[in-house]
């Protein structure tokens, strides 16, 4: 009865969703004839090294952008800009101010407007947050000793936020959570991950109503199963629950979460060197993980890269990268349709062949109007994306020409609208400025 009911508000949902994109394109009729790629724009100019840099976009199509400034005085600064959707760029405004090494900068946005900017510094994990208005409060420092990463926060349509990251101690490593309201109040630190043995590669997913799921690796000697912990929106953390079969060479766990809480983990084994698999498995909202499936059904020399991302009616989309024996690269996709089955995988794009590694993103508009997958290979390559609009085909494009360039972010929003930034060179030795096009 759990099931059935679960799959038929998922229909409703869908059903809804679809109408609602629908009647957005009607509302505008050349809107499908018109969508593409705009021209790119300069965000940054004239940055003295390569910077970090993260762009997150709600669902109403307001931006946030966070950048880190070069080092003066043994010192680098955490910078924000933002728009409306439709309008233009803000000045930067400075955020904080670290030591001399920032890693893992990102930012989410929710629909309430909220933003979080997270990174780590000295081992530690910093999380700042900015208020609907646009106001940044000082960051808040979270686990100083150690060395942390895989740090990840996402927020709720309200602006409640979670955040997950692995840290290592002397003896092991764990992985650990913390949550926050909407008004910036935060709980404690609280261990997801069990002592008996090592957890690391963590990954969290939250959806509209502040239901929160983390899985990571499990190892002793190397990694060997996921495992996972949820929290229902303004709840407690969970037992740890297994997600896959212990398998050695288990890698690359993700998870995503549709409106109703479903979840869906994505991650990739390796038996052999030339049988590297992509996996996959489900849990309803309240249950538990099923059996997992196989999603790419070929064995390849490796698999790396794979994400997952989902829209809140519960259509799944999951990406990566396969090589072959010759050391051909390309991207690959399948989906995971509500109430259906796996898809048969899509080769989106192929990236640079033999000794190279493939960069690429994954996103998903909650709405469902639209999917992106972004890639970029090292090396003299421009900005490639597909596009899904709906339930269609994927289309393949350019979306950027600076040659060479490095992809940092693709984000979507309601009603069909995408974003792409990218580093771009600029002739001079260690210049560049951060470009963006966006997609309508």
């Amino acid at each position: 009865m759990i099931v059935e009911r679960r799959f038929r508000s998922r229909r409703l949902l869908s059903a809804f969703v679809g109408i609602v994109f629908v009647l957005s394109m009607l509302g505008n009729p050349l809107a499908a004839l018109a969508a593409g790629w705009s021209l790119e724009v300069t965000v940054l100019h004239l940055q003295s090294s390569v910077a970090q840099n993260a762009v997150a976009l709600n669902p109403a199509g307001n931006e946030v952008w966070v950048t880190t400034s070069s080092l003066v005085n043994f010192h680098v600064t955490v910078q924000a800009a933002q728009r409306s959707f439709g309008g233009a760029w803000s000045s930067l405004t400075t955020v904080a101010t670290q030591g001399p090494t920032i890693q893992g900068l990102s930012v989410a946005l929710s629909a309430s407007n909220n933003a979080v900017a997270t990174w780590m510094s000295g081992g530690g994990v910093e999380i700042a947050l900015r208020s609907p208005a646009g106001v940044w409060q000082a960051p808040v420092a979270f686990a100083p000793t150690g060395g942390a990463s895989n740090l990840v926060a996402r927020l709720d349509a309200q602006g409640n936020g979670v955040a997950a990251w692995s840290r290592s101690t002397a003896t092991t490593s764990l992985v650990e959570a913390v949550t926050w309201t909407a008004n910036g109040t935060f709980g404690s630190v609280i261990q997801l991950s069990p002592t008996s043995h090592a957890a690391f590669g963590s990954d969290i997913a939250v959806n509209e109503a502040g239901t929160a799921v983390v899985v990571w690796l499990a190892s002793n000697s190397n990694p060997y199963q996921v495992e996972s912990a949820t929290r229902p929106a303004g709840g407690s953390w969970s037992a740890v629950t297994t997600v896959s079969p212990v398998v050695p060479q288990t890698w690359g766990a993700k998870v995503a979460l549709d409106g109703a809480g479903n979840a869906t983990a994505v991650w990739m084994t390796a038996t052999t060197l030339d049988s590297e698999r992509i996996y996959a498995a489900t849990r309803p909202a309240g249950g538990a993980w099923g059996s997992q499936t196989r999603i790419e059904p070929s064995d390849w020399r490796a698999v790396s890269e794979n994400t997952v991302n989902a829209d809140a009616a519960g259509n799944v989309t999951a990406t990566w990268v396969v090589q072959d024996s010759m050391g051909n690269q390309s991207v690959r996709a399948a989906s995971l349709p509500i109430d259906g089955a796996w898809g048969v995988p899509t080769t989106l794009g192929q990236c640079r062949t033999v000794t190279s590694y493939c960069l690429h993103q994954v996103s998903v508009a909650r709405d469902g109007s639209i999917a992106v997958v972004g890639w970029r290979a090292y090396g003299p390559l421009l900005i490639n994306a597909a596009v899904r609009l709906g339930s269609g085909a994927w289309t393949p494009m350019v979306v950027g020409n600076n040659n060479p360039a490095l992809l940092t972010s693709v984000v979507t929003a309601s009603n069909g609208h995408a974003s792409a930034v990218w580093q771009a060179s600029i002739a001079v030795r260690y210049k560049v400025d951060f470009r963006q096009s966006d997609y309508q």
